[in-house]
């Protein structure tokens, strides 16, 4: 009942908000409404208000927005017959309309994002086994090293767990091929790994081709291997000692748990974060996603594997034959469809591991548009909007996670707009 008068009391909030947001009012009202809300704002936020307080600070903020598209929507497109000035006029609008789009779905997951979690304590007498992971395509041995002994330290019982390297790079079809320029390299990769693997005790992995790319990878390290959960971590993510000591117990406490996530932590700024000095001034970007994005999409159970720095459960993942590879962000892909069948994630907000960045701008680009171009194929192939299967806080979580990266034409238009008032005056 308690719940229903709340329903109800944010329904009327909700009708109000929306009368006050189409009231005519002019400008200069407009101005000091707008003022006062802002201010309202900064009240809340400077007493770090939680709960229902956040709630209602973002409301505010939304109340602006919705008065904004009301005023842009009846009050600045120019009409259709004037040609030259509607056709950048609408590109504008729709910009601005995808934003506000955006902000809402974005609003909607990070409303109350969930408090760091406690560690489930471990029953040492019915501990599950582990394969951990190392996918592998042309890093250096010496990263290798550091990934794996570190990997093989872990404080989890050496008998419960095995560390394997699975090696892309010294594939069976390029070590067998015609040209020497490519056979060479992939055998002395090879039996370089090989040799490590022997001095470390971690089984080396390799297979016949490089078909399905890391998904490939990891689903060929499923079929041989028999481990109850399934650790992964790049070839530069280093984990701490305490990793499945403090991930291995959720599995344990919930059997519809297919997914634990944590944090990836970087050593080295990126090249953005390099070259303007901001890597121990200003927060990056990786720590908006899993320092708040992760843990509101915690709040809706729609926490998604990030590729790396998790532990996932086999029997799920049988489920959908292994790691799904349908686009190249096999991570994201593979939670997506697990939600659909109604397994459960679990988002640990604790840095576990030491990873390295990208070093190079090029690398940088190539590692976004990679997720930019896997989202658009999730949202092609699989439209998680329509999703059967998902609940529709997961519906909402993954339609943000996914439309998200077509920023670049909105912020396109945003920079072509006032070039085509300050040149063509339109």
């Amino acid at each position: 009942m308690r719940r229903g008068a709340l329903v109800a009391l944010w329904a009327v909030a909700a009708t109000l908000v929306v009368l006050l947001v189409a009231l005519p009012i002019s400008l200069q009202t407009h101005l000091v409404a707008g003022l006062v809300v802002v201010a309202c704002m900064i009240v809340l936020k400077f007493f770090r208000a939680q709960g229902a307080w956040r709630v209602i600070a973002l409301s505010l903020g939304t109340a602006i927005v919705l008065r904004y598209v009301f005023w842009r929507t009846t009050s600045t497109i120019p009409p259709i017959t004037e040609v030259a000035n509607f056709i950048p006029a609408i590109m504008l609008y729709v910009a601005e309309m995808y934003s506000v789009m955006m902000l809402f779905l974005s609003l909607f997951v990070v409303s109350s994002p969930l408090p760091s979690r406690k560690s489930p304590q471990i029953d040492p007498q019915n501990l599950p086994t582990v394969d951990v992971f190392v996918p592998s395509y042309n890093e250096e041995t010496s990263l290798l090293a550091t990934t794996l002994a570190a990997a093989k330290a872990m404080t989890y019982p050496q008998d419960k767990f095995t560390v394997w390297l699975l090696d892309d790079g010294g594939t069976d079809e390029k070590c067998g091929s015609p040209n020497p320029q490519i056979a060479e390299p992939a055998r002395a990769r090879r039996a370089e790994l090989q040799e490590l693997c022997a001095a470390l005790g971690v089984r080396y992995l390799t297979r016949a081709q490089n078909l399905y790319a890391k998904a490939g990878n990891l689903n060929n390290g499923l079929e041989h291997s028999t481990g109850d959960l399934v650790a992964v971590f790049d070839a530069d993510h280093a984990p701490a000692r305490s990793f499945l000591d403090e991930t291995v117990g959720f599995f344990t406490k919930d059997k519809n748990l297919f997914l634990v996530q944590t944090p990836h932590f970087f050593l080295n700024p990126d090249p953005l974060e390099r070259n303007l000095g901001t890597f121990h001034t200003m927060p990056s970007e990786n720590e908006m996603f899993y320092g708040v994005i992760q843990r509101g999409l915690d709040k809706w159970d729609a926490a998604f594997f990030c590729g790396s720095a998790a532990v996932l459960r086999r029997e799920a993942l049988q489920e959908t034959n292994g790691f799904s590879g349908l686009s190249i962000t096999e991570d994201c892909e593979t939670a997506l469809e697990l939600h659909s069948r109604g397994w459960s994630s679990v988002y640990v907000d604790r840095p576990l591991i030491a990873g390295l960045q990208p070093d190079t701008f090029a690398s940088f680009i190539g590692q976004r548009s990679r997720w930019a171009q896997g989202m658009m194929q999730i949202m092609r192939f699989s439209f998680p909007p329509l999703k059967r299967g998902l609940k529709l806080s997961q519906r909402f979580a993954y339609t943000s996670s996914t439309l998200f990266w077509l920023f670049p034409f909105s912020r396109f238009a945003f920079l072509l707009s006032p070039l085509c008032y300050l040149f063509f005056s339109l």
